[in-house]
This record gives structure tokens, sequence and C-alpha cells, in this order.
């Protein structure tokens, strides 16, 4: 799996799926801006197609603890079979949401 480009400053979505058969499962991380922490990655798994996904939220301070979180999510993501099919950043994520 390629690794993600450069660290997030900004707000980035990730998803990852593994729709190789028996499994029809996803794997998101978000990371948002907080009013009261500096950022909070949001971690979503589940199956795909079901209404309720399990979430993690992480605080994390400093942005190269964000990077490398990221990166070991997705090289973990990678190992179990998953592959990235979705990466938005920044000011993007504002404009899908619309």
């Amino acid at each position: 799996m390629p690794p993600i480009d450069g660290p997030p400053g900004d707000p980035i979505y990730l998803r990852w799926e593994n729709t190789a058969p028996p499994h029809r499962k996803f794997y998101e991380v978000e990371l948002e801006l907080s009013l009261f922490y500096p950022k909070v990655l949001v971690r979503r798994w589940g199956r795909i197609g079901t209404r309720r996904a399990r979430s993690i939220k992480l605080v994390l301070e400093d942005a190269e603890a964000v990077w490398r979180e990221v990166q070991e999510i997705s090289r973990l993501r990678g190992r179990h079979g998953y592959a990235l099919v979705k990466e938005v950043r920044g000011a993007a994520i504002g404009a899908e949401a619309a």
C-alpha cells in the first residue's frame, strides 16, 4: 500500500475497504480540528452497508503524533487486506459535505 503523503495539518478523511470474499469491511480515519483540543483523530470501522459503525476518538496535540498514528493505521490496514479507496484533505472536506 502506498504511504499517505505528507503530515496532515488540515482536516483529513481516509477510507479503506476490504471486499475480498467473505469480507465486506471498511475502516475510516478522520482528523477533526476541535475547539478545545488541537486535533481529534476519529477512527470508525464496521461492515459495509451497516448503519452503526464502531468508533474511537483520540485527542492528539502534536502534528507529528497525528502523522505517526495515520501512517501506522495505513500500514496495518494494508497488512489486513484493506485498500485505500478515498482520501480527502482540507477545504475539500467541507465541499464534499455540502
